[in-house]
């Protein structure tokens, strides 16, 4: 009974070739963005006055979580790239763009664009912090995925859209970039992948700017070259003991390594998650940790959580401050981060099983459409 309910919040996915692993990486890019670095910065600031996270290495690890959205753009470059590698590398199925951005257009927008509209009305009548005619520029801007370039700002109604936005831009650019796959000799493509991301790491590295798809062209192609040797059946590590000990170097790497004020660093942590990436797919030990039914099942609803967390831990953070718990108090932080982090869980379950989870079907038609 438990696990019929809880098959409920699973994703629908129409390709035969599921790869379950993939969602336990959504899983990661998702904790790291929500549990490292979300929560307890709100509680630092908004708990805590500043005073809980000192340690300037800790405030490194801290911010850094942020590294989860670059692993979504990693999981992106793989996944929307691997059928075009398929198909050109292994005579497999051709890709018609309209299927491809159709699938992207009914799959992504409506739930965006719901959520929008949420908090749209929410700031504006619930909350007043802004008016309908100052607003609304603003909610057009962040609909069509502009408001990054229009406002040199972060979207007001839901910030965490940026990255939505760089998503975007990759989406509509990405065909041009998987004609790579049409250079037959297998060294050449890699060669040239890496005469991409090296330079583009370090460029990521300079001074902050509207986020955009070449900031991080680096991340989108590492996993373009991950959908290359996954499709060519190369595996950097073939003994599997070692393969699990260098994916979990490769994991603590991600998480650990202080990376926002050291130029290597952050190259070398984009290495860890390139490699991580690489022996989930490849690695039998990696492959078994990343499929587990609760991470694969919580990476499935990581769409809806990204779209929720960030409002959802204000919220749960007022109605904690406002109900007596001594929340200062540094031994309730750990359970007060857990019911945050349930609080999210919650939320964005339910907005998964009766909002985006009602999108992934209607594509179906699409389908029987171009077959007939």
């Amino acid at each position: 009974m438990g696990s019929r309910f809880l098959d409920k919040f699973r994703r629908i996915t129409y390709s035969t070739n599921y790869v379950p692993e993939i969602d336990g990486l959504r899983f990661l890019a998702i904790f790291a963005v929500v549990v490292v670095m979300h929560i307890p910065g709100y509680m630092n600031e908004k708990l805590y006055a500043g005073t809980l996270i000192e340690d300037r290495y800790w405030k490194n690890v801290v911010v850094g979580g942020g590294g989860g959205v670059t692993l979504f753009f990693m999981i992106s470059g793989f996944i929307l790239s691997l059928p075009f590698a398929r198909w050109r590398l292994k005579a497999g199925k051709p890709i018609r763009l309209r299927e491809y951005y159709l699938r992207r257009l009914t799959r992504l927008e409506p739930p965006y664009l719901i959520a929008l509209t949420i908090f749209f009305a929410a700031d504006v009548w619930l909350l007043g912090r802004h008016s309908f005619s100052q607003l609304l520029p603003h909610f057009f801007a962040s609909a069509v995925y502009v408001h990054n370039f229009v406002y040199n700002s972060f979207s007001w109604i839901l910030p965490v859209a940026w990255s939505l936005e760089v998503e975007v831009q990759f989406y509509l650019l990405a065909p041009l970039f998987f004609l790579a796959f049409l250079i037959r000799k297998n060294w050449l493509r890699w060669l040239i992948y890496l005469l991409v991301i090296i330079p583009a790491s370090f460029y990521w590295f300079d001074t902050w700017t509207i986020p955009h798809v070449f900031k991080f062209i680096h991340a989108f192609v590492y996993g373009i070259m991950l959908a290359d040797l996954y499709c060519c059946g190369v595996q950097l590590i073939r003994n599997q003991i070692v393969g699990f000990v260098f994916g979990m170097a490769a994991l603590a790497g991600f998480i650990f390594i202080p990376s926002l004020d050291n130029q290597f660093a952050y190259v070398l942590r984009i290495f860890c998650m390139f490699l991580l990436f690489h022996l989930v797919l490849t690695n039998d030990g990696m492959k078994r940790v990343f499929s587990l039914k609760g991470i694969t099942l919580i990476g499935g609803m990581c769409y809806s959580i990204y779209l929720l967390h960030f409002a959802t831990i204000s919220v749960a953070g007022r109605l904690l401050m406002r109900s007596g718990i001594s929340v200062d108090d540094p031994l309730y932080f750990i359970p007060l981060a857990i019911s945050l982090t349930l609080a999210v869980l919650v939320i964005s379950a339910v907005y998964f099983l009766f909002v985006e989870k009602p999108f992934m079907k209607p594509f179906q038609f699409f389908r029987k459409e171009q077959r007939s």
